[in-house]
């Protein structure tokens, strides 16, 4: 879900001089904080639909599979975006590429306020997911050259608490809108249609930081792995693991609101997107927050991730909100430390000549968590008892985290 971590790689080899001196002037700080506005709401929209599966799903008469269709969809778009579209902004420019993303954005709310059938909101989703895909690559390197290299942490920072405070942030506006609207699928994407129009002017005034230009080029990045033994087998163990990690955000993204209001008799959409906000928040605040000893040391994320997936699937068993909410609170803190972790790892290994393609495959790693066991979870709980459905992808992500921990430095 989120590149933030790797913002000078973004960049091709090819990168342009940056326009806009780092960090200098008024216009430089201005639109520093613009994009990261911008940024957020573009996330936020990439989480909008997830309370409203309840709705659509007997108006359009779909089960759990579809559901979770509509969201693997969404992150295809997504990886295609990151694999073929986000470095385009090298040649075309930042601000195009930001501009283009919220066209995608727009054209994908105007879907879902036509859609009256899963065709429609296959369509709205997969363009919401390549808009959310290239905007968060190509706002990354923004707010990095308009913070400039002596700000470069607070850029991180910054880029960090847009990607998952929008994230989280979407599905809560999504549930108060839905609870409290009039007509909970039209109603919040009407203000957020609206809401792009200032995001439009505000990419506009933008200064753009890249200045000379050439015809851009599009190519697929193929999936690489470290060439060194060992370096590989650690690669792969921390691509296991965000794996198992991304598995959980997916579950959260999709099935979770069916599941509260079925089997924890939630049926206050406002505190269904609040608890599912609560997993990416909780994520971030690991991120941003946690101590150093949690973000290098290999078992603090598959502690909290293991024990997020047991308690929050014994709260699903005993029907208990209380020990459902616990559960996410782990699991949210176990995926957020997760995900730094693999970015470090795969930082500290990759060839510096190649960094881009091998973070590259950790996302497609990441997000193929997103996709599969997804599907398959859509699948089985369709098809067999829903408690047993989520129980085979609870014993899943823990044995893929377990693998994951056993991750070493290479030598």
């Amino acid at each position: 879900m989120m590149i933030d971590d790797i913002a000078p790689e973004v960049r091709t080899p090819g990168s342009r001089t940056p326009a806009v001196p780092p960090g200098d002037g008024r216009g430089a700080h201005g639109g520093f904080w613009l994009v990261a506005a911008v940024y957020a709401l573009v996330m936020l929209g990439g989480t909008l639909p997830i309370p409203l599966y309840v709705f659509w799903a007997p108006q359009m008469g779909f089960g759990p599979f579809t559901t979770t269709l509509v969201f693997a969809v969404y992150a295809l778009g997504t990886v295609l975006a990151l694999m073929v579209f986000a470095s385009l902004s090298d040649d075309v420019g930042r601000r195009p590429l930001l501009i283009a993303a919220l066209v995608a954005a727009a054209a994908s709310t105007s879907l879902f306020l036509l859609a009256d059938d899963v065709g429609t909101l296959l369509a709205a989703r997969f363009l919401c997911g390549l808009g959310t895909g290239v905007f968060t690559a190509t706002a990354t390197a923004a707010l990095g050259e308009l913070a400039g290299e002596e700000h470069a942490r607070r850029a991180s920072i910054v880029s960090t608490a847009a990607n998952m405070g929008g994230l989280g942030l979407g599905a809560v506006v999504a549930g108060l809108f839905a609870q409290y609207g009039t007509d909970p699928t039209h109603l919040v994407f009407w203000a957020y249609l609206a809401s792009l129009v200032p995001a439009f002017l505000a990419l506009v005034v933008t200064p753009e930081t890249v200045t000379a230009r050439r015809r851009p080029t599009v190519s697929v990045r193929r999936p690489t792995v470290p060439d060194q033994r060992a370096a590989r087998a650690e690669f792969l163990r921390a691509a296991t693991a965000v794996l198992a990690a991304f598995a959980v955000s997916g579950l959260f993204s999709s099935l979770v609101p069916s599941f509260l209001r079925e089997r924890l008799h939630v049926h206050n959409l406002a505190a269904v997107g609040a608890e599912v906000g609560l997993l990416f928040l909780i994520a971030l605040t690991a991120q941003v927050a946690a101590p150093a000893r949690w973000l290098s040391g290999r078992w603090a994320a598959p502690a909290f991730l293991i024990a997020g997936v047991a308690v929050f699937e014994t709260g699903l068993w005993t029907r208990s909100l209380v020990t459902f909410v616990v559960g996410t609170l782990l699991a949210g803190t176990g995926i957020g430390l997760a995900f730094r972790r693999g970015i470090a790892v795969t930082q500290r290994l990759a060839d510096p000549q190649r960094r881009a393609d091998l973070l590259a495959t950790y996302f497609l790693s990441a997000y193929t968590g997103t996709i599969v066991p997804t599907l398959a979870l859509g699948l089985l709980d369709q098809t067999i008892n829903q408690n047993v459905a989520t129980l085979i992808l609870a014993v899943a992500v823990v044995a893929a985290t377990l693998v994951g921990a056993l991750s070493r430095p290479a030598r």
